[in-house]
């Protein structure tokens, strides 16, 4: 039987999850289709169901038998908090884009006001893609926090890093804060925000390995989404579970788009 996952497992499953939710925006702000408006609603399912795992991961730390709730425990909680809270607002703009859609279907003969619809529809795609787009990232952070944490308080499993070369183990970190994708055609990894360097042929090693897979990604069918595994996040916890803890102030990235923008009424 598959031991369930850990707490820094699934937040590197969330980072995954929010990764696909960039991902698809990026291909349903073209609002193409039959049903753009279907396609938002259904968006905004997947949304909400980001927001509920990370109340669900914060709820775990909080009911862990035996875990002290020091301040790295603490900003670990706060964050995962924070990533729902942006999960809801990004909720709120696509219903918003939706119901923005099914309105502009009852003046279609007024063609300026079906403009200003559309591009009202595309701010707020935009809107929600911002609020949500660091968080693949916070969730490798938070990961590695609550990873070590768990270490020093000898509550991990007793999990041997595998023997990882200094750019394999730093793919692994780029893979799990959605920052590779491939280019199959042309041989070659692309690279999103970052230091990082990820060669294809690393990403090869890592594959053959089965830490690492890709999926198909939105909007261009020749690029493809790197992801871990379960195999490659069980090795990129036990590697972050030996690294230097980052400061409680420090869990995620500092550049987050402000989250101040236009909210929705209450639903």
């Amino acid at each position: 039987m598959t031991a369930a996952p850990t707490i820094p497992e699934r937040l590197l499953g969330l980072g995954a999850d929010f990764t696909r939710h960039h991902d698809t925006l990026t291909d349903i702000a073209l609002l193409h289709g039959p049903d753009p408006g279907g396609n938002l609603t259904r968006r905004s399912t997947a949304t909400q169901a980001l927001a509920r795992e990370a109340l669900d991961v914060a709820e775990a730390l909080r009911t862990m038998p035996g875990l002290r709730h020091s301040p790295e425990v603490k900003a670990a909680m706060e964050r995962a908090v924070q990533l729902a809270a942006l999960a809801v607002l990004s909720t709120d703009h696509l219903l918003d884009a939706a119901d923005l859609l099914r309105e502009a279907r009852h003046v279609s003969d007024m063609p300026e006001v079906v403009r200003q619809h559309r591009l009202e529809v595309g701010r707020r795609i935009t809107l929600a893609a911002r609020l949500t787009s660091l968080g693949n990232e916070d969730c490798v952070a938070t990961a590695r926090l609550v990873a070590v944490e768990l270490h020093r308080q000898q509550l991990a499993p007793h999990l041997q890093p595998p023997a990882l070369s200094p750019a394999q183990h730093a793919a692994l970190e780029a893979v799990a804060s959605g920052r590779v994708t491939l280019a199959r055609h042309l041989n070659k990894t692309h690279l999103g925000r970052g230091d990082a360097r990820v060669s294809i042929s690393t990403i090869r090693s890592l594959e053959d390995r089965g830490l690492v897979h890709h999926e198909p990604c939105a909007p261009v069918p020749p690029r493809e989404r790197v992801h871990l595994t379960r195999d490659g996040r069980l090795a990129l916890t036990a590697a972050l579970a030996r690294s230097r803890a980052a400061a409680p102030g420090a869990v995620g990235p500092t550049n987050r788009p402000p989250s101040t923008a236009t909210r929705s009424p209450a639903r």
